[in-house]
Formats: C-alpha cells, structure tokens, sequence
C-alpha cells in the first residue's frame, strides 16, 4: 500500500472513533444532535457529519464540543486505531 493510501486509511479511521466517542458522550448525557448543536452554536447536519466521521473538525471545535459534553479533551480524543 501506497504511502498516500495509508494515511488516508488512519486519516479515516481516526474520524470515524472521533465520531464514535462524541456520540458516546452526547448520549451519556441525553442530549440530541439537536441540542449539542445549539450549545456550540452550529448545525445540526454538521454535528451529524463528525459522528459519522465524514468531516474533521478543527481544533478550537473539538475544545469547545469537549466543553459543551463537560468532559476534557483526553477523554474526547481518545482514540486506539492500532
């Protein structure tokens, strides 16, 4: 496997456990798509898109989601793709 091809495989891995561990926190605490989405102030069609691991989210928008599911940044981006 090529390099390029590998990169994009982790790449996608990694925002797919991304998408997995917010969804994770978002349900522990009850809220909706919705509702997480008002707290940080975006859409909801984007809340749906991390989960599913099809965007990448900044930096500053992982903090503040961490933020808004009252957990650190460690716990959030826990992530084993090895």
């Amino acid at each position: 496997m090529c390099v390029m091809k590998k990169n994009i495989t982790r790449k996608n891995k990694i925002l797919k456990h991304l998408g997995i561990n917010i969804k994770f926190y978002r349900k522990k605490l009850n809220l909706t798509q919705e509702q997480i989405a008002e707290l940080i102030d975006v859409e909801r069609s984007y809340i749906t898109a991390i989960e599913n691991g099809t965007k990448s989210p900044s930096i500053y928008f992982i903090y503040e989601l961490s933020r808004a599911l009252n957990i650190n940044l460690k716990e959030l981006m826990d992530i084993n793709i090895e």
